[in-house]
């Protein structure tokens, strides 16, 4: 997963530098103890190529990461939010984009879940072109002064998602 999310954040607009990604994989094992915890992960000809992870939003509502930034754009009301999935991450590696994999590891990952919601950089237009088109629904766009990208969006998951992707890409 170093390799996946490395290649997918480090280039613009994410711009991660080495100090977060390691942050990024000395998180994931805690959040693995997280309710409805779950991780998809996709590969072509054997190779990793992407992954997904996510799991049940917090009770009560985070102020770590953020959350806070969050919380201070809908006017300290989270309950848009509240008692949804929440697709923490999802890295696809730029040698693998243009296949499809970054709806299906979305699709994948919430097709059981019930509403689901995510947060990008507004920067990030491959990963908005892609929620959008998919039916994910713009709920709050912020900023935050002191990440590299500045301002992030919420967005919602359709009411009733697509059906997940054929089995065969993915692990979980």
């Amino acid at each position: 997963m170093r390799s996946i999310y490395a290649a997918a954040f480090t280039p613009p607009p994410w711009r991660e530098t080495p100090d977060r990604v390691e942050a990024f994989l000395r998180r994931l094992p805690s959040q693995t103890g997280n309710p409805g915890f779950r991780c998809v992960t996709a590969h072509v000809d054997g190779e990793p190529a992407g992954f997904t992870c996510g799991f049940d939003t917090p009770a009560p509502w985070p102020a770590d990461r953020l959350y806070r930034p969050i919380a201070d754009a809908l006017g300290g009301d989270t309950s848009a939010l509240e008692a949804r999935f929440e697709v923490h991450e999802l890295a696809v590696d730029p040698r693998f984009t243009g296949r499809g994999l970054g709806a299906a590891l979305l699709r994948r990952i919430t097709a059981d879940a019930g509403p689901s919601w995510l947060v990008t950089s507004s920067a990030a237009t491959a990963a908005v072109r892609l929620y959008e088109r998919l039916g994910w629904s713009p709920l709050r766009e912020f900023d935050v002064p002191h990440e590299p990208f500045h301002t992030f969006r919420v967005y919602l998951s359709p009411e009733s998602p697509a059906s997940p992707e054929p089995p065969g890409l993915f692990g979980t």
